[in-house]
């Protein structure tokens, strides 16, 4: 459990710089490069990405997994090439292919080549690698660096609108750095291996099984912008996008748990620990309900402050994008336990591929049917349907590793606390005129306070044991400076 709590600490301290990052530049790129510059960079990217989905296929969350179950250099060394040789494979042919669309787009086609820089950054990606061995620190501390210094480009060389090729230039090829960085550690952890044919074949079909709920999940995070940007243009997509960012900064903390789970998960399934897995959901789950709910109600709360200043009067279409969005933290962290914590640890890969479908196509068809109405209110209304749908159902298919009584409990609890937090955080704009920006800390400071509070008073579990575990640490020590 030590280790679990060391890497997940190491991967929340790269979450906050990921959401300081976006506190820092955010407002200054909305100011720069406009709506319009954002929605092209919000454009061209989705369009990268869907091919970067076919680079990559499913193998970080697969090759974590199974990088997980081996215990020697030795085994570890002929999975890792294994699974990278499929990796390589097809990301070259990937890339072969989007150079052949950039060649022949009619717009863009500047910033298309740019991005070649991303899709060979993604071929080179072996984060999965440790991921796999629980040494999060390794590729936390690649992210800072790389995190750090695309800042610094980007106030450096980002002045006007017309650096928008500058803007990417910088994010992809930081990112294409930060990659290479990461072989070299690898290579003095492993050991080069021939692979043989039927080496490839063993992995290739339950990557793939893994590959189609990816693909669905693209369906409704990436063609909504793809259909948003053709039928209402790129502004629209750019308001749709700022409160996708948002979202996204939140959704790190919860992120940052699956990542640091699925391998323990994969490695208690694979031992037939099946006890200690249910112990892990179980606390999982309460984690996931106590921070999910007081965020999404929280975000919803001080939506209307904090974009005034955050990304200025040009955006303020993005406040009620929010304010509909903000529930779609609660929804993915559900998912990730129940998805990819269960379903996928416990090579259930079909049921999680059902899950993610259903919800794709039920959020296709609330985006065509209503984008040309609301234009970028529709794709964030299809993004929540698509979410919610597919937690769901995910919950259902992962229902004898939980107990349903045990979860509702804890989400009225947290639920009720939630409220109260979304009324102080409200109260707060309405009664107290002065700078948005600090209005918003304000905000955040009460609306900790209120939840803290009440999780003290209710006598909350898992805030107990947190208590407890740091008096522990606190008290011996003060007896031994007494003794002295």
């Amino acid at each position: 459990m030590g280790k679990l709590v060391s890497n997940y600490l190491y991967t929340v301290i790269y979450q906050l710089l990921l959401l300081l990052t976006p506190f820092i530049l955010t407002p200054y790129i909305s100011r720069v490069l406009k709506p319009e510059g954002i929605g092209t960079d919000a454009y061209v990217l989705s369009i990268v990405q869907l091919f970067l989905v076919f680079a990559i296929l499913s193998i970080p969350m697969y090759g974590s997994r199974q990088i997980a179950t081996k215990q020697t250099v030795e085994e570890r060394s002929k999975e890792f090439w294994s699974i990278y040789f499929i990796q390589l494979f097809i990301s070259i042919i990937t890339l072969v292919v989007y150079l052949l669309f950039a060649l022949t787009a009619n717009e863009y086609k500047s910033l298309f080549f740019i991005h070649i820089f991303t899709l060979v950054a993604t071929t080179l990606d072996v984060s999965w690698y440790f991921i796999g061995k629980e040494q999060i620190k390794s590729v936390t501390t690649r992210n800072i660096l790389v995190r750090l210094v695309s800042i610094v480009l980007v106030f450096t060389l980002v002045k006007d609108i017309g650096d928008l090729s500058y803007y990417i230039t910088i994010n992809a090829v930081t990112l294409f750095a930060g990659q290479l960085i990461m072989w070299i550690p690898l290579l003095k952890e492993i050991t080069f291996k021939r692979i043989a044919y039927r080496d490839i074949k063993i992995h290739f079909w339950p990557i793939i099984g893994l590959f189609l709920p990816q693909i669905m999940i693209q369906v409704y995070t990436l063609v909504n912008r793809i259909v948003l940007g053709r039928v209402s243009g790129e502004v629209e997509v750019g308001y749709y996008n700022q409160a996708d960012k948002v979202v996204r900064i939140a959704l790190g903390f919860i992120t940052s748990l699956g990542s640091v789970l699925l391998p323990r998960m994969a490695h208690e399934f694979s031992q037939g620990n099946t006890e200690s897995m249910k112990k892990y959901i179980k606390y999982a789950l309460q984690f996931v309900l106590l921070i999910t709910l007081p965020m999404t109600l929280g975000l919803m709360g001080i939506a209307p402050n904090f974009v005034t200043w955050f990304l200025g009067n040009e955006f303020n279409a993005v406040i009620n994008l929010l304010i509909i969005m903000s529930p779609v933290i609660f929804f993915v962290g559900l998912a990730n336990i129940f998805g990819i914590q269960i379903l996928v640890s416990t090579n259930q890969q079909n049921k999680y591929a059902i899950a993610i479908t259903i919800g794709a196509i039920l959020s296709l068809i609330t985006n065509f049917l209503f984008v040309s109405h609301l234009a970028s209110t529709a794709a964030t209304i299809a993004l929540l349907v698509a979410e919610a749908v597919g937690a769901i159902i995910q919950m259902y298919f992962a229902r004898k590793y939980f107990e349903f009584k045990n979860f509702a409990g804890m989400f009225i609890k947290y639920f009720v606390l939630s409220i109260l937090v979304f009324f102080s955080v409200s109260a707060v704009d309405k009664f107290i005129n002065i700078s948005p920006l600090l209005v918003t800390f304000i905000q955040l400071f009460i609306g900790v306070c209120v939840y803290l509070v009440g999780l003290i008073v209710i006598k909350d579990s898992l805030i107990v044991t947190i208590m407890n575990t740091v008096k522990s640490k606190i008290v011996p020590k003060r007896k031994d400076k007494h003794k002295n």
